[in-house]
């Protein structure tokens, strides 16, 4: 949804920024106020080492990149699939990224009926044909996350189909329970994994991701292809401070389930329809145009009618701080009883 500057400049509460509602860590805080990570222009190596260290992996399987969307680019750009698929509703850029580059895109519909969750029945599509396949686990803006045994389906599909394998884990970290869901359990050379610190950390700005790559002759092809100093000295010494805060992550899932469950509860009480989430953000359907009414009133919340396989009586909304949260309902409950 396009906003007017006129307009935007009277949001007081914007719920479509997708951030940490506990803000940046404080390691991360410190390391931005040296001036040396402004100054110097310098490869991903020490970052590198470290997020092999923290995913158990050599460092030549990892890649880090200029945000989730970058690395997306970069592996379509490199590997040249011909043919692949994506879900909807998911992330946009998937989608721009293969038909940018003369890809033939076929879309598997996630149905409401079973909270758009993904079934194993999605493997079918997979054939000799299938060079690539895009999943977002937990999907964006739906929330919901791939079973192990559907996830394991699909990827055991791709083995026999040669297809590459590509799953977005940016809000993982911040799921509950979310390892046990992650593709990165499952074996084979044909699976690259994306994750992305800036959403994990609060550090939107930054634009920091990295992807995990089982194979890590297929991480050098994608690394060569692009451009060496591909992210920049603050967001590389951030994320590197982030990685030190252990206690961080566990905060963060207990902060963010508490306030999401807030936000499904009243919204369900209210009699909206919402779908399950284990990510910061949750999916819902309202019948009134309660967007247009939320923005009269400076609260920003995000339409879907844009998003494919969605409409305009859908609404995705990002977990805040609790007052905030508070403010929302609030305000909806105000609007639905007017």
């Amino acid at each position: 949804m396009m906003i007017p500057d006129r307009t935007r400049n009277r949001i007081k509460l914007d719920f479509t920024r997708n951030t940490n509602p506990i803000g940046i860590p404080d390691a991360s805080k410190t390391a931005l106020s040296d001036i040396d990570c402004i100054e110097k222009e310098i490869d991903c190596s020490a970052l590198t080492r470290l997020l092999a260290v923290r995913e158990n992996t050599g460092e030549g399987n990892i890649l880090c990149g200029n945000g989730v969307e970058d690395l997306v680019y970069r592996l379509v750009e490199t590997l040249h699939p011909e043919r692949a698929i994506v879900c909807a509703p998911s992330f946009g850029a998937y989608k721009r990224a293969l038909l940018e580059n003369k890809c033939s895109v076929q879309e598997y519909q996630l149905s409401p009926e079973d909270g758009f969750a993904l079934t194993a029945e999605f493997a079918d599509l997979i054939n000799n044909d299938t060079d690539m396949v895009f999943l977002c686990s937990p999907n964006e803006p739906t929330g919901a996350l791939i079973t192990p045994y559907t996830l394991g389906a699909i990827s055991e599909k791709c083995r026999e189909c040669n297809t590459i394998l590509v799953c977005d884990e940016s809000f993982m970290d911040i799921a509950v329970k979310g390892g046990r869901y992650s593709a990165k359990s499952l074996a084979g050379y044909h699976i690259i994994v994306l994750r992305s610190m800036s959403t994990t950390y609060s550090m939107g700005g930054l634009n920091l991701a990295y992807a995990v790559f089982a194979a890590d002759k297929i991480a050098d092809l994608v690394r060569r292809s692009g451009r060496k100093y591909n992210v920049c000295g603050t967001a590389q010494a951030a994320g590197a401070a982030a990685l030190s805060d252990v206690d961080y992550l566990r905060r963060s899932r207990s902060y963010i389930s508490d306030e999401r469950k807030y936000l499904m509860d009243n919204l369900t009480s209210m009699g909206i329809m919402v779908f399950p989430s284990q990510a910061n953000f949750l999916l819902f359907r309202c019948s009134r145009p309660i967007g247009v009414m939320l923005l009269r009133r400076g609260i920003l919340i995000h339409n879907c009618k844009d998003d494919a396989g969605l409409g305009e009586e859908y609404y995705c909304i990002y977990v805040r701080t609790h007052a905030e949260n508070v403010k929302l309902i609030n305000e909806i409950e105000h609007i639905l009883h007017v």
